[in-house]
Formats: C-alpha cells, structure tokens, sequence
C-alpha cells in the first residue's frame, strides 16, 4: 500500500513536472538572439517594469490611461505570476488577439492591435527568448480595476470585432534598410502608431490620420508624417537616424518623456540597418497636415537682452523664493546658462547644451512639450552620451512654470503673442486626457441607457396587463 500511494505521488509530480515544461518545450533555443532583439525593438521594458525592484520583465508599472491606470502583467517565466506556463498558440493569442489563457481580454494599453501583424518566426522568437533567456520572477502585480463599464472585460471582444486587424504585416525577412522593412517595423514592433495617431471616442486608432499626433498624458506626440510644415517634411533621412540614436537633433527636436525613454531602451540599440528602414518608411507615408510650427525667429530686443544679461548669475535654488520674478528673470537664472541668452545653446561640434531656438517643443503651436519638459527635465543615457537637465516642477510654481515657457515661446519660438497660464500648466503637469468625452462619462451614460430600459420594460408590462383586463 505504501509503495502504491508512493507511485502514485511520483506519477503526480512527474506529469506536474511535465505540464510545467512543456509550454518550455515549445521555444527553440536558436531563436533566443532573435527575441531578445525583437524584445528590445518593441520595447517590452517601457511598460512591464516592476517600478520596486527595476526588474525590466516583472511588471507592475502603471499605465495611465483616459479610462484609469491599467497595471502591466509581469511577463517572465514565472509559473506562479507570469508567463511560464503559457504554450506558444496562448502567447501567439496575446500578441494577436489581446486574450489571455482563460479567456480574459487584454486592453488595447498593450499595442496587441500593433503586435497582432507579427510573423510568425518573430514570435515564436519572442516566445524562445522570454521561456528560455529571461529569469522568472514571482513578483505579484497590483489587480487593474477600472470603473464600470470598462472593468466588464468581455466588451472587448466588440472592439477587437471592429477595430483588431490581425492581418500579418510583409516584411519581417525584407533587405536591411528597406522601406518594405521599415514598414514591417514602425506597424508592428516598435508600435510607433500607438502614440503617434490619434484615437477617436472609443480609444482606437485613426487609420486615415495615421501618425498625423496625438495627445499622451501630458505630452503630445508629435505628426511625424512628411508634412513639410505640420511634420518632419523637411527632415533628412539622416537626421530621423540620428535622433532615433541618441534622442537629439541640433535645432529640430530634443527626445523626452516617454519618446526620451523609447530613445534609451529601444531605438539607440537598433542596428543601423533597422534604424536607416524606418526613417525611410516614414518619409513615405502619406503626408497629413495639421496646425504649422511657428518660425524660430531669435528675439533681438534691446530690453529683452537687457534682462537676460542682468540675471545670468542668479543662484537656481533661490527662485522659489520669489513669486514676482518675470520669465525673463526665471530663463536668467534657470535657464541661460546653458541654454545661453540667445537660446541656441554651446556651438561645440557636438551641441553638448541643446538649441531651444528650433526646437519642435517650442514651435509647436501647443505648448505642453515644452511645459513638461521644464517640468519633467531630461534624464536619457545612449551610447552617444548622457543627456541630463534638471527638473524644475520641485522648485518652480505652476505660475513661474507658466512664465518661464511663455518667455521661451515669445523669444525663441517666434510667436510673440503666446500666452500660457498656470492652469495649461497644471493640466500638462496632470496627465489627463478629457479629449474623450464618451470615455469621461461612459458609466454615466451606461447608468442611464440601463434606466431607461427598465422604464421601457416597465411600461410594457403595464400596458400588456391594461389589456388583459
């Protein structure tokens, strides 16, 4: 009797064993190198960080989003709280489907509608790479629970049904430095349409105003279609690479926020091939108008050259201090040093202090780039060096905010009629997003459709039982 109770445990932990590793068994170990690039070209690290332990993989970071903050699944082999036991067909579901094991339906926060054109060598690489290459950690993420109707998951099914294309997109194996192959890049991996292109009332994307911008929390992301205004028309291929590499053009953009951390993470450790393919798919894509940059014209005002150069030594820490200084004064003491009095910053070969007059976060006609990144400061490591400025929503007011930007946009932005409050600054600083108005008021207008359903049920039956009398 022993024996057989012993026979029977081992037989238990065996095929315990066995179903443990046979989603394992589905990852080839030739395909690891490939993943791991694949993982790093879209990447994973961005959103399934564990913000605690700085776990890149094990999730936990919050995505904020209009309709609340949706939490990042932890996406390591761990069998407990990741992804150890998913078999390659339930990876391949996520990826293209947005549904989990169990039939539980992901939100569109996980570009799956991006993912979804994937080859299918590319993802039984990423699958290889995750099962085989990362370490699993058992690291429980917070529950995401968003207000009703959105924490009822099964109506994501509807959107998939109107939105989802899971058409897989050509290209994965194209020549090196191809449009066909930048293409397969920017729609699937390195989901550049999930910030880029605006979303209509039911968060999907806008097909005919593909990477045309939109709204980020607080950030906009820019229209980086060849609009020789509104976008990147008068860009260079080389100068899209460059960017892409270290996160700055001299005179045209500087890379912060979200794009700053894509800049360190994913873009700058793409091989020049990959990088060359995607500046030139994107300078093929259909041109898109939309509101034009101003022009950077430098201010050559005599009083306003007088308060730069009155205010070049003021000490940084003590600008708090004093609620009445001019944006002027704020850009002397904060600012000029490095960015210099005229705002074109160091003219050393390698423009170590970046030139405001030029920046798109200046010119554009909307000024939440620039609120936030004075806000927010720049803190982006590539190998072409360091980047770093100061942030400044610790030390400045909204209001000293709100003056500091507005002097930037008149002198070197060259619209000399921007006005910029406390309150646009507040709402950057906010993240929030109410450009969604059916989103903002969904459970309202649920409520309601559901009232008004039993009003009319009610009133059927009154009137059924009136005539049966």
């Amino acid at each position: 009797m022993k024996s057989l109770l012993m026979g029977i445990a081992l037989t238990c932990i065996m095929v315990s064993l066995s179903d443990a590793a046979a989603p394992a068994a589905e990852a080839l170990p030739e395909l690891v190198a490939r993943g791991a690039y694949l993982a790093t070209a879209g990447d994973c690290a961005a959103c399934h960080r564990d913000t605690q332990s700085d776990h890149p993989l094990a999730g936990g970071y919050g995505i904020q989003s209009p309709m609340g903050v949706i939490y990042a699944s932890n996406i390591t082999p761990s069998t407990q709280y990741g992804i150890g036991r998913y078999s390659l067909a339930e990876f391949i579901a996520v990826m293209r489907e947005g549904k989990a094991p169990g039939g539980r339906y992901l939100y569109p926060a996980m570009p799956y509608t991006a993912f979804a054109g994937m080859s299918d060598r590319d993802l039984q690489a990423l699958y290889s790479y995750l099962m085989l290459s990362v370490k699993p950690v058992d690291h429980q993420v917070p529950q995401t629970d968003l207000p009703f109707p959105f924490s009822f998951r099964p109506v994501m099914r509807l959107w998939n049904a109107l939105y989802l294309d899971s058409r897989p997109i050509p290209g994965s194996e194209a020549a090196g430095g191809s449009v066909e192959r930048g293409e397969y890049l920017v729609r699937t991996l390195t989901h550049c349409s999930t910030c880029h292109t605006p979303r209509n009332t039911l968060m999907a994307e806008q097909q005919d105003k593909f990477l045309s911008g939109s709204q980020v929390g607080g950030w906009i992301a820019p229209n980086i279609t060849p609009d020789p205004q509104a976008g990147i028309g008068q860009w260079s291929e080389q100068q899209l690479v460059t960017y892409l590499q270290t996160g700055a053009v001299h005179g045209l953009a500087i890379a912060g926020g979200e794009m700053g951390t894509a800049v360190q993470n994913s873009f700058s450790k793409l091989n020049q091939d990959d990088l060359l393919a995607i500046a030139r798919y994107i300078k093929s894509v259909p041109a898109i108008q939309g509101e034009e940059r101003h022009h950077a014209v430098p201010s050559e005002n005599p009083d306003t050259q007088a308060q730069i150069e009155t205010g070049l030594t003021m000490d940084p820490t003590g600008l708090t201090a004093t609620q009445s200084m001019s944006g002027a004064q704020l850009y002397n003491g904060a600012c000029a040093t490095c960015h210099g009095s005229d705002g074109k910053g160091t003219q050393d070969a390698q423009h170590f202090y970046p030139a405001l007059v030029g920046s798109s976060a200046v010119m554009q006609p909307t000024p939440a780039n620039l609120i936030m990144t004075i806000a927010e400061g720049i803190d982006r490591s590539t190998p072409a060096g360091h980047a770093f400025m100061p942030e400044f929503r610790s030390q400045f007011t909204p209001e000293q905010l709100a003056r500091v930007a507005e002097f930037v946009t008149q002198n070197f932005g060259g619209n000399r009629a921007t006005q910029i409050s406390a309150q646009q600054v507040r709402e950057a600083m906010s993240g929030v997003d109410n450009s969604h108005w059916l989103i903002k008021y969904a459970a309202l207008l649920t409520y309601g459709g559901m009232a008004v359903v039993i009003i009319i049920l009610l009133l059927v039956v009154t009137l059924v039982k009136r005539r049966v009398r």
